[in-house]
């Protein structure tokens, strides 16, 4: 299987970033309700995106925004907790190889998400000690442009 950001359209990579550009420090139902809902798939694939792209610019407002367009995403689709995680497992791994506290961040992003189970999960998901990629169906690889990860077949 080929990398994320190989596998991963970012085609879409704009309306994510717009939505992120005009997100309130605390997002609002208000904010959630304005939003398309065919924006979560555009989210989600950018927070899996970001997440390779701030390993590789040992960036922590990239793992942020990673985390903020996941939030986003899943509080606009409502899928299985476990698929929730999955998705947020590549964060926690880049905020812990470079040097931040996944709890912190995660707990940060979360505080500013609206009242729901997508702010608990974060929080809960952060604060766990036992995340690793082999666990979350990940993998480190290597390509020419440097580090990123591909799901285990």
């Amino acid at each position: 299987m080929k990398p994320n950001l190989e596998r991963i359209p970012g085609d879409r990579d704009w309306v994510a970033q717009a939505i992120l550009a005009r997100a309130p420090q605390c997002v609002g139902q208000g904010f959630l309700d304005s939003l398309d809902p065919s924006a979560s798939l555009a989210l989600g694939r950018y927070g899996v995106r970001l997440a390779t792209l701030a390993l590789r610019k040992n960036s922590t407002d990239l793992v942020r925004r990673s985390l903020l367009a996941t939030g986003l995403s899943r509080c606009l689709r409502h899928d299985d907790d476990r698929d929730v995680l999955v998705s947020l497992a590549l964060p926690w791994i880049v905020a812990q190889q470079i040097g931040a506290s996944p709890a912190t961040m995660f707990a940060a992003v979360a505080d500013g998400l609206p009242d729901g189970p997508i702010p608990r999960l974060l929080k809960d998901f952060g604060a766990r000690s036992d995340v690793s990629l082999a666990a979350f169906g990940w993998e480190a690889v290597t390509s020419a442009d440097g580090p990123d990860f591909r799901p285990l077949s």
